[in-house]
């Protein structure tokens, strides 16, 4: 376990730890759905500079930064891109995305409500048997009736088969090499600080300095060390998950 806390530290820093994931907070605009608060998070308030810094660090991780490109839509109460976004990290094998997700078309909320997609989405989300995503998962077949439970098992199969571990894992690992392959600077262990662009979902803000090392660490390229951080966090970290909220029936 010791040897994944540095890295789990890392993880932290991109948004990845004491998620509370039924929050409050009201995160959206004044004219978000009453729903909103149900798929809000915490972590998707951050200041300009936390955004910038994670976007730099994110950027040779698509897992990462399509789901930070999520969390700062759904910040702002825009729910369809926040929907987009987390929806292009859950083909990276983003659990949390996926996750996001099942939220969104259980509440309807930046997509039409649909209780057995939700169903779906939580199911991808619970594949590594992480305990909060298996809670929630258990909690919607509960609230399915037959035919929603049904199209659930039918529909999902799909999900399950671009989504899933399997299909996405791999995705990711071919992204991530090819960053790896554009990267500039030093060979030789640290490459300081570099003036970079950060990237966003419209464009590119302006150019700023960051220390890239913690983008550049050993661990983050090497997919078994980084997939197991990730299970240090969602199986032992801080992470808080409230009561589902019943929503009506899909149409």
């Amino acid at each position: 376990m010791k040897r994944f806390a540095a890295i789990a530290l890392g993880l932290c820093s991109l948004g990845l730890c004491s998620l509370s994931l039924y929050s409050s907070a009201a995160l959206a605009a004044s004219d978000a759905p009453p729903q909103a608060a149900a798929v809000s998070a915490e972590s998707d308030l951050m200041t300009r500079d936390e955004y910038d810094k994670r976007s730099r660090v994110a950027l040779t991780h698509p897992n990462e930064l399509w789901r930070l490109y999520g969390s700062r839509a759904a910040a702002r109460g825009d729910w369809d891109d926040a929907f987009r976004h987390f929806r292009r990290a859950a083909g990276f094998a983003d659990k949390y995305s996926q996750h996001r997700l099942s939220l969104m078309y259980w509440h309807g909320v930046g997509a039409p409500r649909d209780r057995a997609l939700a169903y779906a989405w939580a199911d991808v989300a619970a594949e590594r048997q992480y305990p909060q995503f298996l809670v929630l998962r258990e909690k919607m077949w509960l609230e399915l009736d037959e035919a929603e439970r049904a199209r659930a098992l039918r529909e999902g199969q799909a999900i399950y088969d671009r989504y899933g571990d399997q299909a996405a894992k791999p995705r990711f690992e071919r992204a991530m090499a090819q960053s790896r392959r554009q990267i500039t600077g030093s060979h030789l262990g640290d490459v300081g600080k570099l003036q970079v662009f950060a990237p966003g979902p419209t464009g590119w803000t302006d150019p700023g300095t960051v220390d890239l090392n913690q983008m550049l660490n050993e661990w983050r390229w090497d997919s078994g060390r980084y997939w197991a951080a990730e299970d240090v966090i969602w199986r032992h970290g801080n992470v808080e998950v409230g009561p589902t909220e019943v929503a009506p029936r899909s149409q």
